[in-house]
């Protein structure tokens, strides 16, 4: 990939995305941060909206999200909007600053990709896993987000380096690019994609798209432990895959998973303290039943009712 030979990281982070989430003492009475966007384009129209909270243990907001919807539409038709999700890994030093790094990098770099010369994309380290066929207006962002996922993992080595302090920094992450009506999804950790679909007459069906990075995760994938096990044990919290951590490990590529939106359906990012706390059930009801605002709204509700054990952040998006 190559980078647009005029274009400052900064800028263009500025000019098509909005982040929430907080580097300062945030917001001890849950009110979070929360920001609804809509858009048009081709296809179907996507409102969406997003929303991240403290929860009701931690003293900091770890997590980070971000709303890119470019008001140019070249740029838009051509990559698409990008939603993004990070979850600063727990335990590991200044997590705030992992994932908010991580968006940022992410959002400037996927932008900045050109296909002035297709020749020379380089394909994404992961094979796509279609669960709609193969979509044919997906391979350049697919290289595009796989490359700037690999940009945030060594800007955040890069920046542990340099102060001791951030030794170890980490997050998951999961982005989700949306051109009409195909989905992109690219994700490192346990940070969760969920499809909901509706159904007249009876309740709406509620899919994950991702798979958990976590040990627990993986013990049950090899049959060793049961799902029930999996959601008990505390090796879900011992997540495989990150961005940033200890240069010993192993550079992660994102899973990329590609799926189609129809007319109705909704788009829920979450991260872990939000769907460990919630079941699928009360997701599917409650995102398939309310505006994208109202849904996030809601499920942070719901995550803290029952305890808010972890930060809390959720996007939704609308496919109308």
């Amino acid at each position: 990939m190559k980078k647009a030979p005029s274009a400052d990281p900064l800028s263009v982070l500025e000019a098509n995305c909005r982040l929430f989430g907080d580097l300062a003492p945030f917001d001890q009475g849950g009110e979070g941060m929360q920001q609804p966007s809509s858009a048009k384009g081709t296809g179907l129209r996507v409102i969406a909206a997003g929303r991240s909270d403290v929860g009701r243990v931690r003293r900091h907001n770890e997590d980070c999200i971000a709303l890119c919807e470019p008001e140019d539409q070249i740029l838009l038709a051509q990559w698409g909007r990008l939603y993004v999700l990070a979850d600063g890994a727990g335990g590991h030093a200044a997590g705030e600053v992992a994932s908010r790094t991580a968006v940022e990098t992410i959002g400037s770099v996927y932008y900045q990709q050109t296909t002035s010369q297709p020749a020379e994309v380089m394909p994404p380290r992961s094979a796509i896993k279609h669960l709609n066929g193969p979509l044919e207006d997906i391979a350049l962002p697919a290289s595009s987000i796989d490359y700037a996922f690999l940009k945030a993992h060594v800007h955040l080595q890069e920046l542990s380096a340099l102060k001791p302090i951030y030794a170890g920094m980490a997050t998951t992450c999961l982005a989700a690019v949306v051109k009409a009506s195909h989905i992109l999804l690219a994700h490192v950790g346990d940070s969760r994609a969920y499809l909901i679909h509706p159904h007249s007459g009876s309740a709406p069906t509620i899919t994950c798209l991702t798979e958990d990075h976590s040990m627990a995760a993986e013990l049950m994938r090899r049959g060793i432990i049961s799902l029930e096990q999996a959601r008990q044990s505390t090796s879900r919290h011992t997540v495989l895959r990150l961005l940033g951590g200890s240069r010993e490990q192993p550079t992660p590529s994102p899973d990329l998973t590609s799926c189609l939106g129809q007319p109705g359906d909704r788009l829920l990012l979450c991260c872990d303290g939000l769907w460990s706390m919630v079941s699928e059930e009360q997701i599917a009801r409650v995102v398939s039943r309310n505006a994208p605002q109202e849904a996030c709204d809601s499920l942070i509700r719901l995550a803290n009712e029952a305890g808010g054990k972890d930060n809390i952040s959720a996007v939704v998006l609308a496919f109308v």
